[in-house]
């Protein structure tokens, strides 16, 4: 079965995706999914959401893909509990201690491996298997043939990002602490969680350090195929994908994510309708993707536009 996956920054937002025709929504719970807390959602809501997705028969699945101190593993273990009881669909973790605390103590939850472990190659991923992961987000640097070599790794389900990078930058999402460097505070909750402000990693927001205009000398340019010029970012933009989803239905994915909880309602809802219809055109046995083109520019811009939009407000943050 091929699911599409959408954002739930608010409750609003995950509603939205719902109606819009996807199958599943991510959330994350405030304080423990690398966002600002603008983006997360209460427990009341996340129950509330996950009652509502059962009517319909969808799913929620719970970004908790921090790295608590040791301290919080309660704190960390005793969310994931409640939101299995309530009907959550699964986790998503980065944490390599936190994936087998949860597989020891719900061992019939499904597990995400986040993009934010920072996978590097095949062998990462027969390692988070081996602790008891159920499904791993291709990162998306990948393209069809890293795909096709995670495909042929048993006991592991398939989540791509609807998502790709045109050109690589050098910074693996879930291992830069830049923001960090930049501007921290630390503000202790009434349930022991301590919430690094300015580090995503540890429950904070990320500044987005890596989209200031940094100067790099040509030693590090590259050119392409046509001779064009590629001076490196620190992370290269990443824009929504289209011509390779025939291909990766056909390898066998099961779960297309689409990013972007820091999005507004409006543009996740047209980007959810979206790939709604793309999806069912390729599931229907349609591989040529070439009418959706028109559209697929117009929602790349209103996402990079907002991207822009968001970027410059965190730097300033962090100045």
């Amino acid at each position: 079965m091929t699911i599409l996956m959408a954002p739930g920054g608010t409750l609003e937002m995950a509603v939205r995706a719902f109606e819009q025709g996807a199958d599943s929504v991510f959330v994350g719970p405030k304080g423990w999914s690398r966002r600002p807390a603008s983006d997360e959602l209460e427990d009341g809501e996340i129950r509330e959401l996950i009652e509502q997705a059962r009517t319909l028969g969808k799913d929620v699945r719970i970004a908790i893909n921090v790295m608590p101190q040791p301290q919080e593993f309660p704190v960390f273990l005793e969310h994931c509990e409640r939101y299995a009881a309530w009907g959550a669909g699964g986790v998503m973790v980065c944490d390599p201690g936190c994936v087998a605390l949860v597989r020891r103590r719900l061992p019939e939850l499904p597990i995400h491996i986040s993009v934010t472990t920072g996978i590097f190659n095949v062998e990462d991923i027969r390692f988070y298997r081996d602790l008891g992961a159920s499904l791993v987000v291709v990162p998306y640097r990948w393209g069809p043939r890293e795909v096709q070599e995670v495909r042929a790794i048993e006991g592991m389900a398939l989540e791509a990002f609807l998502f790709q990078t045109p050109h690589r930058g050098w910074i693996c999402p879930g291992r830069c602490y830049s923001s960090s460097y930049f501007a921290i505070r630390h503000e202790l909750d009434a349930h022991g969680k301590d919430h690094f402000i300015g580090s995503a990693s540890r429950g904070g927001s990320c500044y987005r350090i890596c989209r200031g205009n940094w100067q790099f000398g040509d030693a590090h340019a590259a050119a392409d195929r046509s001779g064009t010029v590629i001076r490196p970012h620190l992370k290269s933009s990443p824009e929504l994908l289209l011509w390779d989803l025939p291909t990766f239905v056909e390898l066998g994915v099961e779960r297309f994510k689409i990013p972007g909880r820091e999005r507004t309602t409006a543009l996740i809802g047209a980007i959810v309708g979206f790939y709604r219809r793309v999806l069912d055109h390729i599931l229907a046995g349609n591989p040529d993707v070439a009418q959706f083109a028109p559209e697929w520019e117009e929602i790349k811009r209103r996402w990079t536009h907002e991207r822009v939009r968001r970027d410059t407000g965190r730097l300033d943050q962090a100045a």
